[in-house]
């Protein structure tokens, strides 16, 4: 579908040379960008990637010892109240600087602008960084997925390292083949379908669960019982260090906004699809959780599941039935397909915004659109390809590929922290006034907030679950997270040093600034002056 967008959007997100069906201002050439997802399939990608009801139960094994119940239940509420918030300040910014681009490109508009091009680009690679962890994430687990339903219908079979790999491939292909022109048009049904598939799988879970069950864990053991068999001292220490599986399944607020040019208006329905996607995935989380925990009812076997998989064990456990087990993991299956075209179509679109101005690898070939669907093909394949090369680490080490896996949330939280920074140092008085999500003078407390949050919860992130500290058990997270930036500084210093982030900004960089916040321009021509 092709639904040219209202002027107001169109002016919003960049340069009047650019007419207003091509959304942005980028350099696309002859093939603009067409208006694909309409507020349903747009809230699809959003609340497919993290898939709150039914990510629970994969991390469940994650808490056992760390926290235990009390601390997974509670710990959720707590990161839910915060991840509102940073969810609130996101859909601000998005309102007010819609770009498919997202935090890399709020980054540049709201910098200094001594400082623009370099925090334009490292949010660029950063951004990019998390999203390609993101998809390589969500390959690896449905091939292991697939193999622990083998697994746990056939004893005598014990997955290896290039079995996973090989199905993991093959996995990368099936997502690849529905995001390909002619085909793409049948992942909006997915997409839409997704929704209800999600929270479908999630009642037959709830309701058989509850159902078959027994015995349950008590109210006690739920709520109260507080477990440390981590190693640390202070409970207080672990309650943090246990955050990590709430924040993981409540994240991925830059996911919509990379989809800015196909929505038809963007500067309202991408704050629509953040915050409503965000108080879904809550509210279904939560009864959820505790229905996990009251119905594991073999909490240690989780620490060995059938096929490294816990919500296959934990099925298996409470269920006492095959075929219920299988379908129950048919159904999450299907929904994890979902999630992985999500994640594929907003890294493809992410990359491709971000090609459109030269600070990635292959920019020229990835700026540009085939003519069928207006799909950023070149950037689909070579993305592909990245997630194929990197799955093959897992042959030669999980626990390499469990580093880079675990790198996604500090990199994509680094890059909301920056903008909340630069709304914070400006004002958010110097955001687009007419901005549709506007939080008015609760704007900036929200900011500091979130800002103080992303900083908290990012230290979290990096310590290791257990001391003492081993090779396996060691969380490498900021390891790769350095290699992440050092190999950005690398392209910068060979390839790109010379050319500029945003080169098209040095043209229309002052008109899109002065739209989105008169108060930024004056400041900047101060700073030049």
């Amino acid at each position: 579908m092709n639904i040219e967008k209202s002027k107001s959007d169109a002016e919003a997100v960049g340069i009047a040379k650019i007419d207003s069906t091509a959304g942005e201002s980028v350099r696309t050439g002859e093939v603009k960008p067409k208006v694909h997802f309409n507020l349903l399939t747009t809230f699809g990608v959003q609340f497919s990637v993290t898939a709150t009801p039914l990510a629970l139960g994969t991390y469940t094994s994650l808490t056992i010892g760390v926290g235990g119940s009390a601390g997974y239940f509670w710990g959720f509420i707590f990161v839910g109240v915060f991840q509102l918030i940073t969810c609130l300040a996101v859909a601000e910014v998005a309102s007010a600087i819609p770009h498919s681009s997202g935090p890399a490109h709020w980054v540049i508009i709201l910098a200094p602008k001594r400082y623009s091009r370099l925090l334009g680009y490292i949010m660029g690679w950063v951004t990019n960084c998390a999203w390609f962890c993101i998809c390589c994430s969500s390959n690896l687990y449905m091939a292991q997925l697939i193999l622990a339903i083998v697994q746990a219908n056939h004893s005598d079979y014990i997955a290896t390292a290039w079995h996973t790999y090989l199905v993991y491939v093959a996995s990368a292909f099936l997502t690849l083949g529905i995001n390909l022109p002619r085909l793409f048009k049948s992942l909006n049904a997915l997409l839409a379908a997704g929704i209800f598939l999600i929270n479908g799988t999630s009642l037959y879970l709830l309701i058989g669960l509850l159902v078959r069950a027994q015995p349950k864990q008590s109210a006690h053991d739920v709520f109260l019982k507080f477990i440390n068999e981590t190693g640390w001292k202070s409970n207080g220490t672990v309650f943090f260090i246990g955050l990590l599986p709430g924040m993981a399944s409540l994240a991925a607020f830059d996911n919509a906004t990379h989809l800015t040019d196909e929505v038809e208006r963007p500067t309202k329905q991408i704050p629509q699809v953040l915050i409503g996607s965000f108080l879904l995935s809550f509210l279904t989380g939560l009864p959820m959780i505790m229905v996990y925990q009251f119905c594991n009812v073999d909490p240690l076997s989780l620490l060995t599941p059938v096929g490294g998989q816990p919500i296959v064990q934990l099925m298996i456990n409470a269920f006492r039935s095959d075929a219920m087990s299988i379908i129950g993991t048919s159904l999450t299956l299907s929904c994890l397909f979902i999630a992985e075209s999500s994640c594929l179509l907003s890294w493809s679109r992410l990359y491709w915004s971000f090609s459109r101005e030269g600070a990635l690898p292959f920019s020229r070939t990835m700026a540009k659109l085939e003519p069928i669907d207006s799909l950023p093909l070149n950037t689909l394949l070579w993305n592909t390809f990245l997630i194929i090369a990197l799955g093959a680490i897992s042959v030669g080490s999980q626990t390499a590929m469990n580093a880079f896996l675990g790198s996604a949330g500090i990199l994509t939280i680094s890059s909301l922290v920056t903008t909340f920074g630069l709304v914070i140092y400006r004002g958010s008085h110097s955001l687009n006034p007419e901005r549709w999500f506007n939080l008015g003078r609760f704007s900036t407390p929200i900011m500091w907030i979130s800002c103080l949050w992303s900083v908290f919860i990012s230290v979290w992130l990096c310590m290791p679950l257990y001391v003492p500290v081993t090779p396996e058990s060691m969380n490498y997270t900021s390891v790769v997270f350095v290699g992440f930036i050092a190999l950005s500084g690398i392209y910068w210093v060979l390839a790109y040093s010379r050319e500029g982030v945003m080169q098209h900004y040095h043209e229309g960089q002052d008109s899109q600034r002065t739209h989105n916040a008169p108060v930024i321009t004056k400041a900047m021509d101060e700073e030049s002056a």
